[in-house]
């Protein structure tokens, strides 16, 4: 990747929709963010109880495990929408050498792929939120210590979400800026 090439979304910079769906991802990244941080005090907490106090903090490892998750689902749209997604970047580089169009239509096919995969995992996450909340679905330690699952389901369905709306934005994006024959919007 060199340094002048653009991550921003392509022939739709500076839209209303482009503005808010990277406004949203980027709160999602903050909290994400703070997720992390609030885990790694978390984790913190407990290696000082067992270390100081003989008393670790009850049902650390599964909160941890189920706010990874939901963290890795908050960040993901920000990732998305400023081009730091996983794909080859090597291929697509020499290829965008010899062709910009060829790149940008192989570039809009490989966000297609990826919307419709969040569409699909979109599909199968909708009903599993229900019925955690109809559930009441915990994580944590029965008995000891347990909180609701919702929160952290919800999380990665809001994720899940503005990643598709990311992956859309750039699929449209791309395939414009490609039908223009590489224009620069």
């Amino acid at each position: 990747m060199s340094d002048t090439e653009d991550h921003t979304p392509p022939a739709l910079p500076g839209g209303a929709i482009v503005r808010l769906i990277t406004g949203i991802a980027l709160v999602l990244a903050i909290l994400g963010g703070v997720g992390t941080m609030g885990i790694m005090a978390l984790i913190n907490l407990d290696v000082v109880g067992r270390s100081f106090f003989d008393s670790p903090v009850p049902a650390t490892a599964e909160i941890v495990s189920a706010a990874i998750v939901a963290i890795v689902f908050l960040q993901l749209p920000n990732a998305t929408a400023a081009g730091r997604n996983v794909r080859s970047d090597m291929f697509l580089g020499r290829l965008r050498a010899r062709s910009p169009v060829a790149a940008d239509w192989v570039d809009s096919f490989h966000h297609l792929v990826g919307t419709l995969m969040l569409a699909i995992l979109m599909l199968y996450l909708g009903p599993e939120i229900i019925e955690s909340i109809e559930g009441n679905e915990t994580v944590g330690l029965y008995g000891i210590w347990t909180m609701p699952r919702w929160p952290f389901v919800s999380c990665v369905l809001a994720g899940c979400v503005m990643t598709l709306a990311a992956y859309a934005m750039l699929t449209i994006g791309l395939a414009l800026r490609a039908a223009r024959g590489g224009d620069a919007a």
